[in-house]
């Protein structure tokens, strides 16, 4: 099992090397190739500077899927909270002080969560 995540790790490493180098390389060699085809050696700076750009747009699509499960969690957990909030609101005759603090979950108007 830890070889899978181990492999699986260096897999995304490499991926996202390869995704940062190629556009990069692409376009520094249009870049090369335009500055020969028209004497201007800003052409080549300017396709650098969008294969950079492509770069980063690469590392940044990649890298969200990482995270995408991370933030539903987060934010699961943010509307559990503010959902009890709301139901101590309604309800400032129960004690939720132990809920709060994170000592123990409660769900709110039944007994736990349902399974469908």
């Amino acid at each position: 099992m830890k070889e899978r995540k181990v492999l699986r790790s260096f897999v995304m490493i490499s991926q996202l090397g390869i995704s940062m180098m190629v556009p990069i390389f692409l376009c520094g060699v249009i870049g090369y190739w335009l500055n020969g085809q028209f004497h201007n050696e800003l052409l080549f700076l300017f396709a650098l500077v969008i294969g950079v750009g492509a770069a980063f747009r690469n590392l940044f699509i990649l890298t969200k899927s990482f995270y995408a499960a991370d933030l539903k969690k987060e934010q699961e957990a943010a509307d559990y909270l503010k959902s009890l909030k709301e139901y101590s609101q309604q309800h400032p005759e129960d004690d939720f002080t132990d809920v709060m603090e994170g000592k123990k979950k409660r769900y709110p108007e039944n007994d736990g969560p349902t399974r469908h």
